[in-house]
């Protein structure tokens, strides 16, 4: 039976040369180096592959040697870890080909399910009536005219996001300066570039959001004020994760704050961690924001319980929660390939259990598919 072939399958690697030596590019090269290291102790034989590394002849593979990336022949995994972030449709395709050909050669276990677009999440969680006061309003943005009669709904403004996750590119508020008689649009660029327009005439303001959405999916939400006292976007992420005894436990939660005057609080726009308790007891005591901590751990309990009702078997998911100068509560997003850098260099044994637990989960699952016992 052998110890257990744990394959991370990404969207693309690259190389670089340096001199005569060839350095590999892997897309997350501090998580993929710990959780190698990590396997080691649990002897566990973890590898790196995309859709390049595969032919009907054999896998390839990248392992670690004496702390540099090796490329070799693999056999095909056990249990699949998917960590791509695809940039285009080919490289989807490519590597769902690449696994369906794998799976009809040896029959293998996926760490998580896939979730779908943030509609169907949101419709999903919107049935259970305890997180009904959780969820801000959200429709699908099928037509520009729906912006036209949702301003008018909400003096703050709304927020128009992609329907699929892009690490906060895409974004856009949306609101009428009364002030200065002026439609204002504030975002993040398909390319994760910052930037503020504005526009005289609503109809002028449609026509540019017509074209900025192009023929991306989009939703529509209220712009809710989620911000620090000096006017930095911030959310609170909360990381679930299954142990090695399939049940879930809360790893860790972090507060993400963005930059002044931004919109997103996301790590690749630039934005910055630190302790969620950190950031809320100047603003509500330190009882208060102990107790809100509590209840947004309590929320995402129920929560990745209710998304592996609907949407399969999960290991981990992270959830981005906001809270408002009030007090309120809001589960803004569900991602189910959550990164490690926001927790890294904060509350010491916090990213070695975020690294550790997928390792414990991935030994869990092949134990009980040794056993033909039910998976959890």
């Amino acid at each position: 039976m052998g110890n257990l072939k744990l394959g991370i399958v990404v969207a693309k690697i690259e190389y670089q040369l340096q001199g005569d030596d060839v350095n590999i590019i892997l897309p997350e090269p501090i998580f993929c180096k710990e959780l190698a290291g990590l396997a080691i102790q649990y002897n566990i034989d973890l590898f790196i592959f995309s859709s390049a590394e595969w032919t009907e002849q054999g896998l390839y593979g990248y392992r670690l040697r004496q702390g540099k990336w090796r490329k070799e022949p693999v056999p095909l995994p056990d249990i699949v870890y998917d960590r791509c972030f695809f940039t285009n449709p080919r490289q989807r395709q490519a590597c769902e080909d690449m696994l369906a050909a794998i799976k009809r050669k040896k029959h293998f276990q996926s760490f998580n399910s896939s979730l779908p677009s943030k509609l169907y999440v949101y419709e999903a969680l919107h049935a259970v009536e305890e997180l009904i006061p959780f969820l801000p309003h959200t429709e699908p943005l099928n037509t520009v005219a729906t912006i036209s009669r949702w301003l008018q709904l909400y003096p703050d403004g709304i927020v128009i996001k992609p329907a699929a996750g892009m690490h906060g590119k895409g974004v856009l508020h949306v609101a009428y300066n009364h002030a200065q008689n002026q439609y204002e649009i504030r975002g993040r660029s398909l390319h994760n570039e910052s930037f503020e327009a504005s526009f005289l005439s609503e109809l002028n303001a449609l026509k540019w959001l017509y074209r900025f959405k192009k023929e991306l999916n989009y939703l529509i939400q209220p712009y809710l004020q989620l911000r620090t006292e000096d006017n930095r976007p911030f959310d609170i992420r909360v990381l679930m994760q299954k142990d090695g005894s399939g049940q879930w436990q809360l790893t860790g939660s972090m507060a993400r704050v963005g930059q002044p005057n931004g919109l997103t609080s996301n790590i690749h726009g630039g934005g910055t961690a630190c302790d969620p308790l950190q950031l809320l007891t100047p603003k509500m005591g330190s009882y208060k924001a102990e107790r809100l901590l509590q209840n947004i751990h309590m929320i995402s309990g129920q929560t990745v319980a209710e998304i592996e009702g609907h949407f399969g078997r999960f290991g981990e998911l992270a959830l981005d929660f906001g809270v408002t100068s009030k007090g309120s509560i809001w589960l803004l997003e569900c991602n189910s390939k959550p990164g490690r850098q926001v927790f890294t260099n904060l509350a010491a044994n916090l990213p070695t259990l975020a690294h550790e637990r997928p390792l414990q989960y991935a030994q869990y699952l092949q134990q009980r598919l040794n056993t033909k016992q039910k998976v959890i």
